[in-house]
């Protein structure tokens, strides 16, 4: 057996169908340019999933902050567990000038008082 048929006959048993099919039409094979470009699509789309993954990451804070959805029940006064921290949330309050997002506050800090025996 030469080289060329047992070459013909090894990419037979590997890669079959697709084999015989470029070899009965060379013109349907690819080229070293065809699959480098197929590839640097490829790539590209793979960073544009990533963006894909991230605007899907991001849609459902919109819908939360539109109040479309809601989030589950999270007690702003439990990450106040210190006198500067309960200072500093009241000061950001304050610096928005929405009086119900201040009384909110708070509220908020006069929770995280009693929760953590902060005077």
């Amino acid at each position: 057996m030469t080289v060329q048929t047992e070459l013909e006959n090894w990419l037979h048993e590997e890669v079959g169908p697709t084999y015989d099919a470029i070899k009965a039409d060379p013109a349907r094979a690819l080229t070293p340019n065809q699959v480098r470009d197929t590839l640097a699509d490829l790539h590209a789309n793979h960073k544009s999933d990533r963006q894909t993954g991230i605007s899907h990451a991001i849609e459902p804070a919109r819908r939360v902050e539109a109040g479309l959805e809601s989030l589950a029940s999270v007690d702003k006064a439990e990450g106040l567990n210190s006198a500067e921290a309960i200072a500093f949330f009241l000061a950001e309050a304050e610096a928005t000038g929405d009086p119900g997002f201040i009384a909110d506050a708070r509220k908020t800090a006069a929770r995280a008082r009693l929760m953590y025996g902060i005077k």
